[in-house]
């Protein structure tokens, strides 16, 4: 009884801490975007605080599905220095109970939060998108998109584009890839640059082209070209509705994107980091907590205490980006670029978490 008293003692403590740094860390997002934003804003006139209105509460859930690791260990770091400064755990301690069976609670909800950001990623983000979307076209002018996938069905071909400049109509770092009827790959095509022309037609610029036959087997010799025009269907308004942004899509669509491309990169990395998100609360939370109950040292500032936390959630965020890319360019392989993050921060942690004495 008495153990299940403190467990819903530190429930019930957790919860409103949680939902503070929840709002807080959302509230600063919102700021610093309406800032960087501020010109478009005031453009709009009357409409812009209606507009800001339906485009944030579209923008919240996205927000945190990528902050909700930072924001779950962040709350932990607060209780667990407001109980070790009124002695708490001390008192726990002293009626028997181990520092293991202390935090059963913590990561307890950690897995219940896990939980519910997966339901956030998978159900309630994708089910918005599509509005997320409507909203931000007509609240915001967008000059580039990048990492636009689109398939043109009347010539069997699949075009990708790193960068979309709207207003230039230009291109760089062009992938297509032409395939047959039975399915095989008929060609692939890829260039540094492209521009739409006056004859409506996409002039594309250091071009290497290679063929196949029909059970997709390179032909000899590859095809090197200063210019070449690419017989596409897809003209610069179609590349501009395109939806671009294939983090607000569900993991079975990310498993569908990878399966039509299997060359692209992006997806591939996507689809293993959507796999390993589930993890990244725990990795964060073996990483942070000895630090603010295990080290004696630095046990009375608060401030480094929690500063060390936010260290620790903006190397790791910095870490996944630098994969991410590298992945992205196929300079690393997907599965490293989406899990190698959560195996050296992962295996840091569970070693602090066993070398510190709590």
């Amino acid at each position: 009884m008495i153990l299940l008293k403190i467990d819903r003692y530190i429930v019930s403590t957790f919860v409103p801490y949680f939902f503070v740094c929840m709002f807080a860390i959302c509230g600063i997002y919102i700021v610093v975007d309406i800032l960087q934003n501020l010109d478009d804003f005031i453009e709009m006139g009357s409409k812009a605080f209606l507009l800001a209105g339906y485009y944030y509460a579209f923008m919240i859930p996205v927000v945190l599905a990528q902050l909700f690791p930072a924001i779950t260990l962040i709350s932990v770091s607060l209780v667990l220095v407001r109980f070790v400064k009124s002695n708490e755990i001390f008192a726990m301690q002293v009626a028997g109970m181990c520092m293991y069976r202390i935090l059963l609670p913590v990561f307890v909800l950690s897995v219940l939060m896990s939980f519910a950001a997966v339901a956030n990623q998978e159900l309630i983000i994708p089910r918005y998108a599509k509005k997320l979307k409507s909203v931000e076209q007509s609240t915001f002018i967008d000059k580039e998109k990048s990492n636009i996938l689109v398939e043109d069905p009347e010539n069997n071909m699949l075009l990708r584009t790193r960068v979309f400049n709207v207003a230039e109509k230009k291109l760089v770092s062009v992938f297509a890839i032409g395939r047959n009827e039975n399915g095989k790959k008929k060609f692939t095509i890829s260039a540094k640059t492209g521009e739409w022309t006056e004859e409506k037609k996409w002039l594309l610029f250091d071009v290497v082209r290679h063929n196949y036959d029909e059970n997709g087997n390179w032909i000899a010799p590859t095809i090197q070209e200063e210019e070449y025009y690419l017989e596409t269907s897809l003209t610069p308004e179609l590349l501009d509705k395109v939806d671009v942004n294939a983090a607000l899509k569900s993991f079975k669509e990310l498993q569908i994107l990878r399966e039509q491309e299997p060359e692209n990169h992006m997806y591939r990395v996507m689809f293993h980091s959507r796999m390993a998100y589930p993890l990244t609360n725990f990795v964060l939370l073996f990483l942070g907590i000895p630090f603010v109950i295990g080290f004696e040292r630095i046990s009375r500032s608060v401030f480094l205490r929690v500063g060390i936390c936010v260290l620790i959630c903006s190397a790791f965020y910095v870490l996944t980006y630098i994969c991410v890319n590298l992945g992205n360019l196929g300079i690393l392989h997907p599965i490293l670029a989406a899990w190698l993050p959560v195996v050296i921060f992962g295996t840091f942690g569970l070693f602090l978490f066993d070398w510190i004495r709590f």
